[in-house]
């Protein structure tokens, strides 16, 4: 149904058992917060193109809001990967 939400256990294995999908490739989008899962690849594509869109409008709303400077960004994304 449509907006209900469903409860599955994960397995030891980090698996979700659900009959839905039972023998269909599926197509998993991280949406940052949790997951969408659907096995309609055009779906999946949409939902991917949308969720990646409104992340980078988040982003970009937050580095505004805390003043930060492309200088400054560049900065600690050298320090970060420096790091790795």
């Amino acid at each position: 149904m449509i907006g209900q939400i469903l409860i599955r256990k994960v397995d030891e294995k980090g698996r979700i058992l659900t009959s839905d999908y039972k023998n269909k490739e599926i197509y998993l989008i991280d949406l940052g917060s949790g997951y969408f899962i659907t096995d309609k690849k055009e779906v999946a594509e949409k939902v991917a193109e949308k969720a990646s869109k409104a992340f980078e409008e988040e982003f970009l709303k937050m580095v505004e809001e805390l003043s930060i400077t492309p200088a400054e960004i560049e900065r600690i994304v050298n320090n970060a990967v420096s790091r790795k």
